[in-house]
């Protein structure tokens, strides 16, 4: 079923989940784990396995998220990440940043970050009810 398409990742994973949702209109519903942040953050002793020549230059990763509007975006971030990880309150900020593109589509309930008391992980529960809620049986 074509309208039933989605992704999901968590670290690197969440990137290409990020990144597939952004540029491939198929993706209904996009889950994203452990990866909303902001470039200047990857800086800090990451892999510069996002990093491409101009792209810094040019958008964060909130504008990267924001291609995914109006679908459905959901986002993992743990409050036990490590300082220089992914931190909530810089996702916190960039999710405000998606919203303002959600809310110019007027489905600013489609874009949510979910926070849970954990470290870099994957919250399974709340991803099969995500996936249920909008890729379930019609």
């Amino acid at each position: 079923d074509k309208t039933r398409i989605g992704c999901a990742g968590l670290s690197l994973g969440g990137e290409m989940a990020m990144w597939l949702g952004a540029m491939d209109e198929r993706m209904a519903a996009t889950l994203s784990s452990g990866f909303l942040t902001v470039m200047d953050q990857m800086k800090r002793n990451h892999c510069k396995c996002w990093k491409f020549d101009g792209l810094r230059e040019l958008v964060d990763f909130a504008d990267i998220y924001s291609l995914i509007a109006p679908r459905y975006l959901l986002c993992q971030n743990g409050l036990k990440e490590r300082s220089n990880g992914f931190i909530v309150p810089l996702a916190r900020k960039e999710m405000a940043e998606i919203k303002v593109i959600y809310n110019d589509f007027g489905v600013p309930e489609n874009a949510t970050l979910f926070v849970y008391d954990g470290g870099h992980g994957l919250q399974m529960p709340n991803l099969l009810s995500f996936i249920d809620k909008h890729l379930g049986e019609k």
